[in-house]
């Protein structure tokens, strides 16, 4: 060893088999959550890529890193673009909660590559009627497509614990932050993918955003976690 670090190419982190997990003609959203900081500790960015078969959902890539520098980011999105190429997605939705400057700009550089979305998790949107958050809006999304067994994510443990960060908290979503500041990072960048292919053009109405089909869910729904039964007892879940 000559103590020196080996770089590390797209071509080492970017997996060159994800195009033919693909379904030809299926539908294709990307989610981008943007790194940040809680509680003293950087949290990890985390891009998901979410695939549409019918009424069914599978979650083919996700990926979570830790970087100060927001060009290895970008050529982390461009290098799954390409990847994907020729297949195009529907769009990318980008967390613009915190840095607002960062996913503007980020969003004017994937021009021509894709459409981008910006998603801010405090602005209102309306869901059969109910004003709600985006961050109401989003988990309810996420948690009842895996409650209704519509979505499918990668049988991986350190998804599942990430997953597993994030509760339900006064009709809101609360995530705790762990010893390696990872704060449910995967769950908020699926979240972002399936918007990505369920939300419409132009300002969004959530009502367009449902993926059960002729189930109605309606404003009351009691939402349940699918992994409540991991969860170390007397831990408050997603119920």
């Amino acid at each position: 060893m000559n103590g020196k670090r080996r770089s590390v190419t797209l071509a080492d982190v970017l997996p060159r088999d994800l195009p033919s997990m693909l379904v030809e003609h299926s539908r294709i959203g990307l989610g981008y959550d943007i790194a940040t900081t809680t509680k003293e500790k950087s949290n990890p960015s985390s891009l998901s890529v979410v695939e549409q078969v019918g009424m069914s959902f599978y979650v083919r890539l996700i990926m979570r890193w830790k970087t100060a520098d927001p060009d290895i980011a970008r050529a982390i999105i461009i290098g799954v673009l390409m990847l994907l190429s020729p297949r195009r997605p529907v769009r990318i939705c980008i967390d613009a909660s915190n840095e607002k400057y960062y996913a503007a700009g980020l969003k004017k550089s994937l021009q021509g590559l894709v459409l981008a979305d910006l998603v801010t998790s405090s602005e209102t949107t309306v869901y059969l009627g109910e004003k709600m958050s985006f961050k109401v809006y989003l988990g309810n999304l996420l948690v009842n497509a895996l409650e209704d067994g519509l979505i499918s994510i990668p049988n991986l443990t350190w998804v599942k614990n990430d997953f597993r960060l994030v509760k339900r908290a006064g009709g809101s979503f609360e995530t705790e932050v762990d010893e390696s500041g990872n704060h449910g990072d995967t769950f908020d960048s699926t979240k972002l993918g399936l918007h990505a292919l369920s939300a419409g053009g132009g300002t969004a109405e959530a009502e367009a955003a449902r993926v059960g089909g002729s189930i109605d869910r309606g404003a009351g729904r009691i939402l349940k976690n699918p992994f409540a039964r991991l969860f170390e007892p007397g831990r408050k879940a997603l119920c």
